[in-house]
C-alpha cells in the first residue's frame, strides 16, 4: 500500500519551506521517525521525519524547491 507523505505544517510565519537535502533515496528502506529530509523555514533549519515504515518509492520535491504545508513530497 502506498503512503503519500505530505509536507507537515511546521508552524512558521512564512508559508514557504525550502528543501535543503534528502537524506534517503528512492529504493531505500525507511522507518517511522527516521529523518528523511532537511528543510529551511523563515525561522530555522530542521529535519522532517518519516510518518511510516516501508520503502521510499519516489520523491516529489528536489533541493531548492519551495513547498507549502500539505504538498506531496514523497511516496513510501
Amino acid at each position: 500500500m502506498d503512503i503519500e507523505f505530505k509536507m507537515p505544517d511546521l508552524a512558521t510565519t512564512d508559508s514557504s519551506i525550502k528543501v535543503i537535502r534528502w537524506m534517503v533515496q528512492p529504493g531505500q528502506a525507511v522507518t517511522r521517525g527516521q529523518p528523511l529530509l532537511e528543510v529551511e523555514t523563515d525561522k530555522a533549519t530542521m529535519e522532517v521525519e518519516s510518518i511510516a515504515s516501508g520503502q521510499l518509492k519516489s520523491l516529489h520535491a528536489s533541493p531548492g524547491d519551495l513547498l507549502v504545508a500539505g504538498q506531496l513530497i514523497a511516496v513510501i
